[in-house]
């Protein structure tokens, strides 16, 4: 069953992808930093994942930025 997208998961996509290219991270380098599957990264980026908590903390770990920013970035 194709997962479902909504408006919010795709702009927290989107803000995590923008932030992972400005640090100049390949979605597949980028997941290994953080311990994640490239495929579930990749996900992530197209909003097909409610992340829970605790992997919005390793992204925005790595990426150094805390969560609160990344959101504002998505316009959460």
């Amino acid at each position: 069953m194709p997962r479902r997208k909504t408006a919010t998961h795709e702009a927290l996509g989107r803000a995590i992808r923008s932030a992972r290219q400005a640090q100049g991270y390949s979605q597949e380098a980028f997941a290994l930093v953080v311990g994640l599957d490239r495929s579930y990264m990749g996900a992530v980026e197209r909003g097909e994942f409610n992340v829970t908590m605790d992997t919005l903390l390793k992204i925005t770990s790595k990426l150094g930025i805390s969560a609160s920013v990344l959101l504002r970035r998505a316009g959460l």
